[in-house]
């Protein structure tokens, strides 16, 4: 039951792009997004560490740098994709990280000419072929920019989320890997509004539409982080594909995005794919596993 809580998550993300795309309407830049729902986390975060005796001080600070670089770039490039694109074509985007996670595998094992996983490799073709499907008729030439940028930020969370288990491995508490990625979002957020023409005037719903984008990003960040340290794996990693669903229907009620069927057909495509190539990535991560133990029995 605990694995449920990744609905409650993909309900707060899906929100989250609602919140973005107003955000958007009201003139208020990425950058600037990027900054308050940055600095929101960093005095919330601050706060749970102190309370929690976490200190801020690590022996790992370039790997803490890589995953919040990383990190923040994916949301970045998440919020660019939501502000100029169809809610539920953005969201499915973004979350094409397994599929990017499958293709670095495959080039690494390509390049070192060790076993090639042929279902993974099949998964992550057959899940870019629904990009192109899901793109091709829905958009036109001025959005590709944002579609592209849409796909980096899933490149991008594949990054971040190698680093993130990197990091657990050196016995980094969660609370301070999330606090290092706030902290690098907000000092990229500031320095990137003051570049493009520095902060906008609000109005009193712009003020409303980033607090609840903040709320909303930090309530799906609870949730997700509980679903996956307490429920199963497997059901958590396969229930966060319902922010698509959400994403969409939110999308047609709200901003009357119809989701055509071509868009309908790709999502589907890309949540089999996404849900087949972590299904193998992680088959070849025992794989691995085994062959090292074998490995080492043998040299002993």
């Amino acid at each position: 039951m605990q694995s449920l809580w990744m609905v409650v998550a993909a309900l707060f993300y899906a929100f989250y792009a609602v919140f973005v795309k107003y955000s958007g309407f009201e003139g208020i830049g990425s950058w600037e997004i990027l900054f308050f729902r940055s600095i929101f986390g960093v005095v919330l975060f601050y706060g749970v560490m102190r309370f929690s005796g976490i200190t801020l001080s690590t022996t790992h600070p370039w790997q803490h740098l890589i995953r919040s670089m990383c990190g923040t770039l994916s949301i970045i490039c998440g919020i660019y994709s939501v502000s100029h694109l169809n809610i539920g074509l953005a969201m499915t985007l973004n979350y094409t990280s397994p599929l990017f996670v499958g293709a670095y595998i495959l080039t690494t094992s390509l390049l070192h000419h060790a076993r090639v996983n042929w279902g993974l490799m099949a998964m992550v073709l057959f899940g870019f072929i629904g990009v192109v499907i899901m793109l091709g008729p829905t958009i036109g030439p001025h959005e590709y920019y944002a579609a592209v940028v849409g796909l980096a930020a899933g490149f991008f969370t594949a990054n971040a989320t190698t680093f993130v288990k990197k990091l657990g491995m050196l016995h980094e508490p969660e609370t301070r890997i999330i606090f290092y990625l706030v902290l690098v979002g907000a000092i990229c957020g500031l320095i990137g509004t003051f570049l493009t023409g520095g902060f906008h005037p609000w109005s009193v719903k712009g003020a409303l539409y980033i607090l609840g984008l903040c709320i909303c990003a930090t309530g799906g960040q609870f949730c997700l982080t509980r679903a996956f340290s307490r429920g199963n794996l497997v059901l958590s990693s396969s229930l966060q594909y319902t922010v698509i669903l959400f994403s969409t229907i939110l999308g047609e009620i709200l901003f009357l995005e119809p989701a055509t069927f071509p868009v309908i057909c790709g999502m589907l495509i890309i949540v089999f794919s996404g849900l087949m190539s972590s299904y193998f990535v992680r088959r070849e991560n025992k794989f691995l596993k085994e062959k090292a133990k074998t490995s080492q029995s043998k040299t002993a």
